[in-house]
Parts: C-alpha cells; structure tokens; sequence
C-alpha cells in the first residue's frame, strides 16, 4: 500500500468538529491515491483476513457496503459468502430519514446509484431485513482506533441505524441473540492514535484492515 509508514498510527486526540474534518480530509485523500492495483491488492488481503474469523463462518446473515471513494472494497468477501450460501444484504439509504435499511443482495441485484453516488439495491422496502437481525455488519470508515472508535463521513447514517446498541452495552455485548457483530473494514493506513467518543457513537467490536485484525481494547 502506499502511505508515508502505514504502520503509525495518526495522532488526534480531540473531539472538535474542525480536528475531526481535518482529519476527515488527509485520510479521505490518502485512501482515494491508492492505484486500482493496490485496491484490487488490499481486498484480497483483507478477504484472507476476513476468512480466518469464527463470526464470519458462522453467520448466516450480514451487512457489506459498496465501496466508495477510496474505501477498502469488502466484494471479494461478499461473493465468497455467497458461494457459502449465506444471506448478504447493502445499506440503502433510508428516504424518511438519516437512518439506513439493509436489503438483501445477490449477483442478479439490480443497483443503483443515491444521491451521493453510491450503488444500492432497488429493492427497497422489499427484501429488507433490520439490523437486529444481523449477525455481522461490516461498516464502512474514514479512521479508526483500538478502542473500537469509528470515525465515519460525518452523516451518523450507522449510529442512527444501529442506537439500539447503545440502550443497554453490557447486555448487548454480554448476549449473541439480537446483536450483531459490528466490524469496521479499512487499509491500514486509516488507524488512528485515538478518538474520542461521543454519546451517540456506536463502537466496533473488531476492525479488519488489509494487513491486521484488531480486537477492541474496552
């Protein structure tokens, strides 16, 4: 991958909105300079990864997203679920709101691009499924850190969708019935120092990048 030393992690230890979009900008920048090569590179990396995990043998449903500017591409692990027979479904954006329904995909799925360009199902309402019902959602991210903290695009579409999480922590983290893993996927150069988190964030369980798993340090 190409980055200054993916290895070291960026320093940020601030919650104001401007350090946030600063920092927003040179990791959006820096994953958007990656060749098609590299891409095509870390996807098959972060597949490799993505195999080695329990959670993903064992889960019958999950939530990938369609890669968009410069994000770490999760399809090669969308069709090897599917081959696996498992249920795959993609965000859509919500019309009534800033939240997100997840409808089912497969290779006949017809897409098509929102208003921010990024390809859905035009299924939607048919062929949803709630995220309670996940068993994993890999998320999309712009940073990360060890403590499972997600920076995102600044929308709150997955803190809105998944607040449930957030209503009872130790139960939720505590119980596999009605809670889904939640795993962020990145290249390794978006991993952070640190970020703090607000009351509506909701935190990773694992991230995924091209070159590590991280399990969340509560």
């Amino acid at each position: 991958m190409k980055s200054s030393d993916p290895e070291k992690p960026i320093k940020i230890n601030t919650y104001s909105v401007s350090k946030r979009s600063q920092l927003r900008g040179k990791i959006r920048q820096q994953r958007r300079s990656f060749s098609p090569e590299q891409q095509n590179q870390a996807s098959s990396r972060l597949l490799k990864h993505i195999l080695k995990e329990d959670y993903f043998k064992k889960a019958g449903t999950l939530a990938f997203y369609q890669a968009f500017d410069g994000e770490i591409d999760p399809a090669p692990a969308v069709k090897k679920a599917l081959e696996l027979g498992k249920r795959c479904f993609l965000p859509v954006l919500n019309p009534s709101d800033t939240s997100l329904a997840f409808v089912e995909y497969t290779l006949g799925t017809s897409l098509k691009k929102n208003h921010f360009g990024i390809l859905e199902p035009i299924e939607y309402p048919n062929n949803a499924l709630a995220p309670e019902h996940m068993d994993v959602i890999f998320m999309p991210l712009v940073a990360f850190d060890m403590k499972g903290n997600r920076l995102g695009m600044g929308k709150g579409y997955y803190d809105k969708s998944l607040a449930f999480m957030l209503k009872n922590v130790a139960k939720v983290r505590s119980s596999s019935k009605n809670t889904p893993t939640l795993i962020g996927l990145a290249h390794e150069c978006q991993r952070v120092d640190g970020l703090e988190r607000a009351e509506w964030d909701v935190p990773l369980d694992k991230i995924i990048t091209d070159q590590t798993t991280y399990t969340t340090i509560s």
